[in-house]
Order: structure tokens, then C-alpha cells, then sequence
């Protein structure tokens, strides 16, 4: 299948994104002019990148969005344009980003709208692969929630553990538990689940062997909640021969087959948690409240509104009743509370020990209470479209913020 045509408008000099986005597998086209033409002679392009910026902007954004639009990145220094807002736009298909915009997170913002309209990932190689497959390769509908935060220590792995739990308690629904916490994880410790396989044991099989068969031999299930683990194993040693695209490989074969997948991430920015924020409908960033953790999240949700993330983070503050009130967290992050969870250590400790949740141990505790409300924020948007959010999962991908 031929590459993927990715229209580059944008002021300055583009080779930093040429060169990104042809390692990546994307062909580009930089003449405005040649696109119009292409498109009125339905051949088109796949995506397109626009900056505001340009003087013939509003007539770039006419041309991409004519009887067939095309999904279309736009960027811009403080607010979206006109033209790009409001019942007459293509809000539904099109992307918003803050300038500046590295050249990888381009490239995952692109993937990503590729993974939304059911297209395979470029191969590390850059060759297009193509995703009508009978595997389970294509990008279903389940809800992707990454939990996440920039520093350890904060109840991050509780969190996602129970919410994996009360999502199942809730809902019935089938879910699924991914630890990408790569060579640091401990899912397994908090939830005893028979540990079968990880993904480590199929870091050595080629892509095309990725497949729906060698993801079931590897996941465990949690019997007394139904919930399905996937690991990424349990020998820090064969961390390093998990990459990202097995990752990604992981979350789109999990996404045609659950209704909700929890991603319990490292706190880092390394490539594998960036490609994960990346493709989640929604990131729950845990803090405490705590001067530390704080600051790091500020710094996180920072840069996260520089790259156009913001709109899919909810903070949820865990260990509310201690340290710093939860108004003052949110006027330091500069962005509402989500959820709190009360802090009861010797039962969370007690629960954690016996490999129990929480919420299935101590059902009565207000931090049971607390932690299914957490995972109401997911399944009371999903049963009110009037709750549900107003900008899709792939509405916003983070960089390596490193690079910013």
C-alpha cells in the first residue's frame, strides 16, 4: 500500500518535519497550490498540517474541507481562528496545536489520526502496512484511560488497579488492565493474578506475528473481578527489548477487544509512556498534595497545554485529607480537580499485601467510595452524551517533552 500524503503548510523551515514524518513512513507535499488540484481531481490527501498563521490560510482550510475533508492539524500561537470553530467548522475531523510543535509530537498526532480512521501504523522500516486484518490489528472502540504522573509514589498503581476493577463492577463490561509501567510495574503485587506471560516474551517475534492469538497467550484474568491483565513481564533485565510499537501493537489489538483499557504508565517521558499518553481517550494525572508532586505536575500540564493536551487530562488528587487543600492544588496547576481519594493507609496497605483491591477488601471505606467515583468519571460520560466530551480520544497527543 502506497504511503500515506501528509500536506505540510506551515511557516519557516519544514525539514525538521519532512525528515520526522519521512522516517515515520509519511510521504509530504509542500505546495498548497498542487494539494488544490490534487483534490479537485479526487486524489486528495490523507492528512494535513496548517498553520494559521499564513496569510491564505482560511482558503488552504476551504480547500482541505470541500466535499471530502481532510483531516486536518491545525496550529496556531494563541486561539483556533474563526474559520476552524463553530457549527460551520470540521471540529469533529480536524486537531488544534500551540505553536511551537516539535517534529516527534507532529508525528504521533498524525499516527494518531491515522489510528482513529482505522490505519495501521507506519513500520519502524517506514513501509505502510496495511490494517484490514482478521487479527484484531485494527483500532477498535474501546476507552483507553492512561493513568498517569511525573513522579512516583503517589498511589498511581492503586489507582489504576481499582479503577480497572470498579469499571468491571460498574459496568459489566469487558476490561482490560495493561501495566506499562515497563521494568518498574507492580500490578501484580497489588492484584493477584496468575502471571502467565508479558510482552516481553514477544519482544523477539516479528510485528506481523503481533497478532490477536499471541496477546491472548499472555494475558491473565483476575477471576474474582473478571478484569484481564496484560503485563509487560517481570524481569527488569528484558525491559529494554520492549519498544514502543509493541506498545502500540498491544493497546490496538486490546482496543477491538475490551470496552475500557486502563494503562498503568512509568512516570517518565520516555518514548514508550509519550506513545501511550498518545493514543488514550482520556489521562488521569495523580497527585498528592504534597509541594513535589505538585510542582512536577504543574511542570507536566505545562508543556501538555503547549502540545494542545490539556483538553483529555482530569487531575485526580489522592491522599486529599492531608498536606495542601485541594483548591490550592488546583490554583497551582491551573486546572479543576477531577476526583479526590482520601487517604486510609493501614487498610490500603492491608489490601495491597494480599494482592485485593481496595474497593473489593474494604467496599465501605469513603476511600472505596472515593475510587469508584473516579471511575464514574468514565462510565457516567459514557451513558450521558450530554456528559461525553466534546473533543475525541485522539483529540490531543503529548511530545517527548524532553525535546520542548
Amino acid at each position: 500500500m502506497e504511503r500515506p500524503t501528509v500536506l505540510l503548510a506551515l511557516q519557516g523551515n519544514p525539514r525538521p518535519y519532512i525528515d520526522a514524518l519521512e522516517a515515520a513512513g509519511f510521504d509530504t507535499l509542500l505546495d498548497e497550490t498542487v494539494v488544490a488540484e490534487r483534490l479537485a481531481n479526487g486524489v486528495g490527501v490523507d492528512l494535513a498540517v496548517l498553520d494559521c498563521d499564513l496569510a491564505n490560510a482560511p482558503e488552504v482550510y476551504a480547500d482541505l474541507h470541500g466535499l471530502t475533508p481532510v483531516p486536518t492539524i491545525l496550529v496556531f500561537a494563541d486561539e483556533p481562528p474563526a474559520y476552524a470553530t463553530g457549527t460551520n467548522s470540521h471540529a469533529t475531523r480536524d486537531e488544534y496545536a500551540l505553536k511551537p510543535m516539535p517534529a516527534d509530537a507532529l508525528v504521533y498526532r498524525l499516527e494518531a489520526l491515522l489510528i482513529r480512521y482505522n490505519r495501521a501504523l507506519p513500520s519502524d522500516a517506514g513501509q505502510w502496512e496495511e490494517s484490514g486484518r482478521s487479527d484484531g490489528a485494527t483500532i477498535g472502540e474501546g476507552h483507553v484511560v492512561s493513568v498517569f504522573a511525573p513522579k512516583g509514589g503517589v498511589g498511581k498503581t492503586t489507582i489504576a488497579v481499582n479503577l480497572a476493577v470498579a469499571l468491571r463492577e460498574q459496568t459489566r463490561a469487558q476490561v482490560c488492565l495493561l501495566d506499562a509501567d515497563v521494568g518498574v510495574g507492580n500490578v501484580g503485587s497489588v492484584l493477584d493474578v496468575p502471571y502467565r506471560m508479558g510482552l516481553a516474551d514477544l519482544a523477539d517475534s516479528a510485528p506481523e506475528e503481533w497478532n490477536g492469538a499471541a496477546f491472548e497467550q499472555i494475558v491473565s484474568i483476575h477471576e474474582p473481578s473478571g478484569v484481564h491483565v496484560l503485563t509487560w513481564g517481570n524481569d527488569p533485565a528484558e525491559s529494554e527489548r520492549i519498544d514502543v510499537d509493541l506498545l502500540l501493537a498491544a493497546v490496538r489489538w486490546a482496543r477491538s477487544h475490551y470496552s475500557f483499557i486502563v494503562i498503568d504508565n512509568h512516570p517518565s517521558y520516555d518514548d514508550r509512556t509519550m506513545a501511550m499518553l498518545a493514543i488514550s481517550s482520556e489521562i488521569f494525572l495523580v497527585v498528592t498534595p504534597e509541594v513535589g508532586p505538585i510542582r512536577n505536575s504543574a511542570q507536566f500540564l505545562e508543556v501538555a497545554r503547549q502540545v494542545g493536551l490539556g483538553d483529555v487530562i482530569k487531575v485526580i488528587v489522592n491522599r486529599a485529607n492531608h498536606g495542601v487543600s485541594v483548591k490550592n492544588i488546583a490554583d497551582a496547576l491551573g486546572k479543576p480537580v477531577s476526583a479526590t481519594i482520601v487517604s486510609n493507609g493501614p487498610k490500603a496497605v492491608a489490601a495491597s499485601n494480599e494482592g485485593v483491591p481496595m474497593i473489593t477488601k474494604f467496599p465501605n471505606e469513603r476511600m472505596s467510595t472515593d475510587l469508584h467515583g473516579v471511575a464514574r468519571l468514565l462510565t457516567r460520560a459514557a451513558s450521558s452524551p450530554a456528559a461525553a466530551p466534546a473533543r475525541p480520544w485522539w483529540a490531543s497527543l503529548t511530545s517527548r517533552l524532553s525535546s520542548v
